[in-house]
């Protein structure tokens, strides 16, 4: 009876564990950005903090979209507005004190972006390819590539000051040269000085660079073709390139759970498949689960990690997604 006593702890402690870390997991993934607005006040604190609520809500809802829709010409437009808007939030939220200056950004062009998406996704739902609704769609998409560049300069409207510090402080440094006797603007950039050292020439950086080995990046987990053959370029990922320290960590851990506690189900408990967790737990005085949940465990572990996401955490997102609707 002791023994029992014990066995059932063990399980429940491992569930406990299990269904603890996973939640601090979801909550960590999907919490709010919060400013630090402590040297601000109160009132001012809570508009910036709603602006910049409603810009990273619109953010996430366009980055939801890109998986549903279908057309990649589309999908490449969006990815790059997303690319700016979220070298403009990072700014933002480091800056909150100028969020104020992005209204335009966040109130018009971003909210434009989201409602041109729902109605492209409308008008997708209608199955409908008449000319006039493939004349609308094509101008859906040339307003937001003119949303691409919108979006740039708003950022730089957002830095306007700090060009002009820049500005201000090369024209004085200039200044400081030229009254030396060094003129600034007759300097050849590029051009190799008495040292042997070369300056930087912007002029070059459009030019190919002649007798060099071009280096690409490849992200971890993508091969090349063969040696000696020309490197293709990477396929899009199915995950920005940031969440793939955590997508590992996941993948390690439910490997963990598969090869160390497998018998019980703790892997698919993690997974949030809770029925075949309960089978595997009731099945757990047999050896069935114990030799299937370790080969589970050692495939997790050698499966590349775009595979893990697109077999486990991209499906389980959108089982989550759909219980959620009903």
């Amino acid at each position: 009876m002791e023994n029992l006593l014990n066995y059932l702890i063990v399980i429940l402690m491992t569930t406990g564990v299990i269904f603890g870390g996973k939640a601090f997991w979801d909550w960590k993934k999907n919490r709010t950005p919060q400013l630090d607005l402590k040297e601000l006040e109160s009132e001012r604190a809570q508009y910036l903090q709603e602006n910049f609520d409603k810009a990273t809500n619109d953010y996430n809802y366009l980055e939801t979209s890109l998986e549903n829709i279908s057309d990649r010409e589309l999908v490449n437009q969006l990815r790059l507005l997303q690319r700016t808007a979220k070298n403009l939030l990072t700014h933002l939220e480091k800056n909150p004190e100028r969020i104020a200056l992005a209204y335009k950004f966040i109130d018009y062009y971003q909210d434009r972006a989201v409602k041109i998406v729902k109605q492209y996704q409308e008008l997708e739902e209608t199955h409908l390819s008449t000319d006039k609704v493939q004349d609308l769609k094509q101008r859906m998409k040339r307003t937001l590539a003119a949303l691409d560049e919108a979006y740039q300069d708003q950022f730089e409207h957002i830095l306007n000051d700090q060009i002009i510090s820049a500005d201000a402080e090369l024209t004085v440094m200039e200044q400081q040269l030229n009254s030396d006797g060094i003129d600034t603007k007759t300097i050849d950039v590029g051009s190799v000085d008495k040292y042997g050292n070369v300056r930087i020439d912007t002029d070059l950086l459009d030019r190919p660079i002649e007798n060099a080995t071009p280096r690409k990046f490849f992200p971890q987990g993508m091969q090349r073709r063969r040696r000696g053959e020309v490197d293709a370029l990477p396929p899009d990922l199915p995950f920005p390139e940031e969440d793939r320290p955590q997508i590992v960590q996941t993948k390690l851990i439910q490997s963990a759970l598969a090869i160390f506690l497998g018998s019980f189900g703790a892997h698919k408990f993690y997974q949030g498949k809770t029925i075949q967790g309960i089978i595997y737990f009731l099945l757990s005085w047999t050896t069935l689960p114990m030799w299937v949940s370790l080969v589970e465990g050692i495939r997790y572990l050698f499966m590349p990690v775009e595979d893990f996401y697109t077999q486990y955490i991209k499906k389980n997102e959108r089982r989550n997604k759909n219980n959620r609707r009903r």
